[in-house]
């Protein structure tokens, strides 16, 4: 008799080489047009399937569910309201796409 073991959560982190990209670091707005944040990186899950946009707020990062997007354009349009995060200012914006772009040099090993 053979038995099949579960797979285990896969989970992967796409970012994009280009600051803003098509979607990293583009501002993200919830359902009341607060700016709440930039697009840090997309989130892959299997097991269970899942994909998430991962926000960078002020002072915290957190999911958003693919399914929670009403639009993207020249902003990220959500379809709720986001209370994990506070808003924030367009100076704010600048401050975080650097800080992403940073990351990702870090990453690359300084490229």
């Amino acid at each position: 008799m053979t038995t099949i073991e579960p797979m285990a959560s896969v989970e992967a982190e796409l970012y994009e080489l280009s600051m803003p990209g098509r979607l990293l670091g583009k501002e993200v707005l919830d359902s009341r047009a607060r700016r709440i944040g930039i697009v840090r990186s997309i989130r892959i899950s299997l097991n269970p399937t899942r994909s998430e946009l991962i926000v960078k707020g002020a002072e915290v990062e957190f999911p958003i569910d693919f399914e929670k997007i009403a639009g993207v354009g020249s902003v990220v349009q959500l379809n709720s309201e986001v209370r994990e995060s506070e808003e924030i200012e367009i100076h704010d914006v600048v401050r975080l796409q650097k800080e992403v772009l940073d990351d990702i040099r870090a990453y690359l090993g300084g490229r």
